[in-house]
């Protein structure tokens, strides 16, 4: 992908992340940037240069009435809600994407469903103090997920990912599943002192970390935006990333996160290419 390319992919982006910001101001939701959108934030002022995602989260009852408000409310002439966990959609977060663009996975040519380039809206857990029960929690994710992206058409090339998936869609039924995503999600209607991503790709010791990281939060620059981020951002990134974060990576991390497109059209539906 060219410059230019990323550059178009970012101006779009920053559209559907002015109107999300608008969205959850309006409707009393909170959220916060997260993941390598945070660490743009911080330390490049918006996005990092090479990446193409866009990643908010919110705690459980947040994402709930996101969820809720968000089927009743979108702009649906402009923007489609993806919702988690259904059948167009099997993983476990949802999609707020822009009609009239196209951006269109690998592993997704063909689907059914909304092709439109997207920004991601991710639920954190409440999880335990205990590290051998968060990390429960985290293997139960990492169960489910292996399901959901067998079931969503994942492409790997890895031997040990291809036999993950395939060992997932012969075992896990969807009771188990129901099980499983009911353990991850138990402690979201009480208070505890550590929250947790668990549905990423981060390892298990940089999911988890202390609720009092988020505070009453604070918007920092993103490109012409004020977007949210914990009050203790920083401290939240050493976590994700490492005490090193605002150092630039090597040409070989930078690999490892290739763009999420293989057609790209910023002008027409994805219909077009269906």
């Amino acid at each position: 992908m060219t410059d230019e390319e990323l550059q178009g992919i970012h101006s779009k982006i920053l559209v559907i992340a002015e109107y999300f910001d608008t969205f959850c101001k309006e409707n009393g939701i909170e959220y916060y940037l997260m993941g390598g959108t945070a660490l743009g934030a911080i330390r490049h002022k918006g996005f990092i240069p090479w990446d193409d995602d866009y990643d908010t989260f919110m705690d459980y009852k947040n994402y709930a009435k996101f969820k809720k408000i968000a089927k009743e409310k979108l702009d649906t002439k402009k923007y489609y809600f993806q919702e988690e966990d259904t059948e167009e959609f099997p993983l476990f977060f949802s999609k707020v994407r822009m009609h009239n663009t196209t951006y269109i996975e690998k592993d997704v040519i063909g689907r059914n469903m909304h092709h439109g380039l997207f920004l991601d809206v991710m639920c954190l857990n409440n999880t335990y103090k205990n590290k051998t029960l968060r990390y429960l929690q985290y293997l139960a994710a990492r169960i489910i997920n292996a399901k959901a992206l067998e079931e969503k058409g994942y492409i790997t090339t890895s031997r040990k990912k291809i036999i993950i998936l395939k060992i997932a869609k012969h075992l896990i039924t969807k009771r188990i599943k129901r099980s499983l995503l009911k353990f991850i999600r138990r402690l979201n209607n009480k208070e505890t002192k550590y929250i947790g991503h668990f549905f990423g790709r981060a390892p298990f010791k940089r999911t988890s970390f202390k609720r009092s990281l988020i505070g009453s939060g604070k918007h920092v620059k993103f490109e012409s935006l004020s977007l949210p981020v914990f009050t203790n951002v920083e401290d939240y990134l050493k976590v994700r990333y490492g005490d090193r974060f605002m150092e630039l990576p090597s040409e070989k991390v930078k690999s490892q996160y290739p763009s999420h497109a293989y057609i790209v059209d910023l002008e027409n539906s994805f219909e077009k290419y269906l």
